[in-house]
């Protein structure tokens, strides 16, 4: 579970963040939170952030501001401990796996108890991962919720909730950040080799992913293999380079970012402009990929990659499942 650190300056929080923060925390403390509270926002703009932190903000003791969990008070770390009496936070088991009806279960049985805080606060994110049972077991609590009980959910795609959910739920939008803003939180973090602005193209100009590009190795090393791959597929002329790149990379990472190279391509093919990420390779290489495909067989393929992610939770041969993808960028449907 991540939050603040005890350490951590004002500035490692996200300052796009910090008005919905205190907006939360003043909720709550007003002793008449509302039954439900969807925060909707763009995947990346910080919404788990802001939630982990608001719910260890109401756990903390010695809090010196609105916004800024202590990190060392009991509060905070039977929080971080995720063993907080009045806290449940709800996920899958697994990422990209739904939520459960028993989990949902356990959050009514875990509302129904008394409270000696200001509420007794349950997160569940990503809230549209819920499969319809869990959903439906939900909307009974939302209906008629405990005193003192508050739900949070986080959804990045909110349409995926039922209109009955939505409709229980007050409604806190995250919107995308100001970009100079967010470089600016980004700057800090810029190592030798990754700037700033390769962090936030490589990571599809989510904040949250680029912040965790630049601190971690494992995910700069997987940029690095997924831009193998797409630097392979645009120079190869043969498939099979491309399909033992693709084998060596993430496919849950270098999906969403071979759909980004296509909308570059297709960019650079009708308006001759390179977008952030098409600039993060050969201008030659990718206009020659683009004119070879044309327009229509470049959204053809961008809406194949739709499909390829989509099945990525189902068990098949990895070398089949790469071959499959990569074969069709030499093969025209027309």
């Amino acid at each position: 579970m991540s939050s603040l650190p005890a350490h951590a300056e004002p500035v490692a929080f996200p300052p796009w963040l910090r008005s919905p923060l205190a907006s939360l925390v003043a909720l709550v403390q007003s002793r008449q939170p509302p039954p439900g509270l969807l925060v909707a926002g763009p995947e990346g703009v910080g919404k788990g952030v802001l939630i982990r932190t608001f719910l260890q903000r109401i756990a903390c003791t010695e809090a010196a501001d609105a916004w800024s969990p202590c990190g060392n008070c009991n509060g905070c770390r039977s929080f971080l401990a995720d063993s907080h009496p009045e806290i449940l936070q709800v996920a899958p088991e697994e990422p990209g796996k739904e939520i459960l009806i028993d989990r949902i279960r356990a959050v009514i049985d875990f509302l129904s108890l008394s409270h000696s805080g200001p509420a007794r606060l349950v997160s569940v994110q990503p809230a549209e991962s819920m499969n319809v049972n869990a959903a439906n077991a939900l909307l009974k609590t939302l209906e008629e919720p405990p005193e003192g009980a508050m739900v949070l959910l986080a959804a990045a795609r909110p349409a995926r909730l039922t209109p009955t959910i939505r409709s229980r739920c007050r409604i806190l939008r995250i919107p995308a950040p100001d970009s100079a803003l967010v470089r600016q939180w980004l700057a800090p973090m810029a190592r030798e080799g990754l700037t700033v602005d390769e962090a936030l193209a490589a990571s599809l100009d989510r904040p949250m992913a680029a912040r965790a590009l630049l601190d971690d190795p494992e995910a700069i090393e997987g940029w690095r293999q997924d831009r193998e791959a797409l630097e392979t597929l645009l120079e190869s002329g043969s498939p099979f380079p491309v399909v033992a790149r693709f084998q060596a990379s993430d496919l849950r990472s270098l999906l969403p970012r071979l759909q980004r190279l296509l909308v570059s391509a297709q960019t650079c093919l009708i308006s001759d402009q390179m977008d952030a990420f098409g600039r993060l390779f050969e201008r030659e290489a990718l206009e020659r990929f683009a004119r070879a495909r044309g327009p229509k067989e470049l959204s053809r393929l961008f809406q194949d990659s739709l499909h390829w992610q989509r099945d990525l939770p189902t068990s098949l041969n990895a070398q089949l499942r790469c071959e499959h993808m990569v074969l069709r960028f030499w093969r025209r449907d027309h």
